[in-house]
């Protein structure tokens, strides 16, 4: 292949396939020239006769079977190999291959495939490595989450004061006066000789008395530590704190003054830090300032989206908001109701319990209120749950449309009935039972007594390891809500209604992985909620291999970073964030990426399938 033209376009496909994403320019114009153009027909069954080396599907299908049926499939961007360099590493004689579609294929010939191997290591890992490895380099991907971790040019203060060395001191206060700045930069001819702050002034001047007309440059601080342009703002904190200065001035390359990074700037950049975020909600006083706080959170999660903070770091970091949020207005509440008549427990489920909250949720909460209770006393936690869960409605999250809220009389009562009722689900999982059990069973203690809330825990636990009929009734739930991909490894789409041609991302991707973790860990009396943590502790009790441990969590993570992905997209464009994604909107990585995430779900559910059988 040597055209330009051609070359340039074969290079650029070449750069969204892998391996070959990782390549430079360079190298993949390379690869290109050496590739061989070859069309075959639909039913076409590949042989020798087709020459050896890496066969790259530029257009068309292509099915890898044996005699007992389809082993996977290949689509446009996916390679395959006859003679040994499958993906997987594996070489068995009875596989064969077979065109399903007219195919263009670009083949790289053996020599030329074991140069570029031997050239780069991690070439030569991608034939040796797992599919599953793949996914889990391709799910554990991150960059920086830090706030800290943004360059001072984003945040510095730019132009500014500058004056020569034989400016007076007066003249240099009265001009940091007519700025309003709180510093001034001794500079000729472009390069900083010094700085005078406000602080110099105070202790240089005015506490020595010293005369107002003499030279700034006779109180500046001559040679004052400096960033580069290319600094981060931990390096600035870190010199801040070491030096205990307040003002650092920021130079360019050229050692020219480029801006002042003072602390007022870090603190304004910190509102966007998480931890901050929270402490402030915890702070706030009213409910029209926790709704002018939680209204920044869509722009906050998509910088958090935006700097390549890991998945679950954000999921936990979104829960962590709704979480002080859910006790700030508690504690608003109780200043104004007066405190609890007795202990209780706000109990959080779903998302919020598992700590796996996203944006565009609603609220699902319940109040676990000590037998002691009287009548009175429940008129008290009736007004306290009213007060909350329209609050948390105010604020951004939604009533349940399911009425699944502590303001409802169901989800609000005493420890004992709460058993009861859970034992009612558990005795008879109707079809209505069975849904609010998978809201249900994942609870977690936001404020009040936790004990109250783990002792109802262990109660379900307890009663749900010895009921097989109930374990089948959630395997079958589990086993409904398979993930979108036909046994040909086509995506299912929605087929009409607003999300037409779409993924459900949330109901098809991450809860069967939610709730197949779930039903594991309460046949086996695992009291985590977390589904990372669940699929841990499965592991470590030996109910699921590592493998099938990290390869579940690697694909719900992967799953939930497309979902953020896409969340953080529609937020940058003003629309409101949902659960659909379009994949003609992914790359062809990862689309990749996430057939094998949905092909690894569904391994897993044909597991459900042979292990609660119902009635067993």
């Amino acid at each position: 292949m040597s055209d330009k033209a051609e070359l340039a376009l074969v290079s650029d496909f070449l750069a969204e396939c892998l391996p070959f994403d990782s390549l430079d320019p360079q190298t993949l114009e390379d690869v290109a020239r050496q590739l061989r153009i070859k069309y075959v027909r639909r039913h076409h069954r590949f042989s020798a006769m087709d020459g050896d080396g890496l066969y790259i599907l530029r257009s068309g299908v292509v099915d890898e079977q044996q005699e007992s049926g389809l082993l996977q499939r290949f689509e446009s961007g996916e390679s395959f190999s006859l003679n040994g360099h499958s993906r997987d590493g594996e070489v068995t004689q009875s596989r064969y291959f077979v065109a399903i579609e007219d195919c263009l294929i670009y083949r790289l010939p053996d020599d030329a495939l074991r140069s570029l191997r031997r050239q780069h290591r991690h070439i030569d890992r991608f034939f040796h490595a797992r599919s599953e490895r793949l996914l889990r380099r391709a799910a554990r991907f991150r960059g920086q989450p830090s706030f800290l971790m943004q360059p001072v040019t984003s945040v510095m203060s730019q132009q500014p004061l500058e004056v020569a060395p034989e400016t007076s001191i007066a003249q240099t206060a009265q001009a940091m006066t007519e700025r309003r700045v709180s510093s001034a930069f001794v500079t000729r001819d472009e390069t900083l000789l010094g700085i005078v702050t406000d602080r110099d002034l105070r202790s240089r001047v005015l506490a020595l008395g010293l005369s107002p007309d003499q030279t700034v440059a006779s109180i500046m601080t001559e040679n004052p530590c400096a960033l580069a342009s290319d600094a981060t703002l931990f390096d600035a904190v870190l010199e801040m704190t070491n030096r205990g200065v307040h003002h650092l001035p920021v130079l360019g390359e050229a050692k020219q003054l480029l801006g002042v990074l003072t602390t007022s700037d870090v603190n304004v950049a910190r509102e966007d830090d998480p931890i901050y975020f929270v402490q402030r909600v915890s702070r706030l006083s009213s409910l029209t300032a926790l709704q002018e706080q939680l209204a920044r959170l869509p722009n906050l999660f998509r910088q958090w989206v935006e700097a390549d903070t890991p998945v679950t770091q954000i999921t936990q970091m979104t829960t962590a908001v709704s979480d002080a949020l859910t006790r700030r207005l508690i504690d608003l509440a109780e200043q104004s109701l007066g405190p609890a008549p007795c202990d209780y427990c706000w109990l959080g489920f779903g998302s919020q319990a598992r700590g796996e909250q996203l944006l565009g949720g609603d609220q699902d909460n319940g109040l676990l209120i000590d037998n002691s209770a009287t009548d009175d006393d429940m008129a008290w936690f009736a007004k306290l749950a009213d007060f909350v869960c329209a609050g948390l409605n105010d604020c951004g999250y939604d009533y349940c449309p399911g009425d699944v809220m502590a303001k409802s009389e169901k989800w609000r009562k005493r420890a004992a009935d709460w058993e009861a009722m859970v034992d009612g689900w558990m005795t008879s999982p109707s079809a209505s039972a069975v849904m609010h059990i998978s809201i249900f069973f994942d609870l977690r203690a936001i404020a009040g007594s936790r004990s109250l809330a783990e002792a109802l825990q262990q109660h379900m636990l307890a009663h749900s390891q010895r009921n097989t009929i109930f374990l089948a009734a959630l395997a079958e739930n589990v086993l409904a809500s398979s993930p979108p991909l036909s046994m040909f490894g086509r995506f299912l789409l929605e087929r009409s209604g607003e999300h037409q041609h779409s993924l459900d991302l949330k109901k098809r991707g991450v809860l069967p992985v939610i709730e197949l973790a779930r039903l594991h860990s309460l046949a086996n009396g695992i009291p985590a909620v977390n589904t990372h943590k669940r699929l841990q502790a499965l592991a470590r009790a030996g109910q699921m291999s590592l493998a099938d441990s990290r390869n579940l969590e690697d694909a719900f993570t992967l799953i939930n970073g497309i979902r953020l992905q896409q969340q953080a997209a529609q937020i940058a464009a003003g629309d409101e964030p949902d659960n659909y994604c379009d994949p003609r909107q992914l790359t062809r990585l990862q689309r990749s990426h996430l057939k094998q995430a949905f092909r690894v779900v569904h391994q897993a559910e044909d597991i459900i399938k042979l292990r609660y059988r119902a009635g067993n």
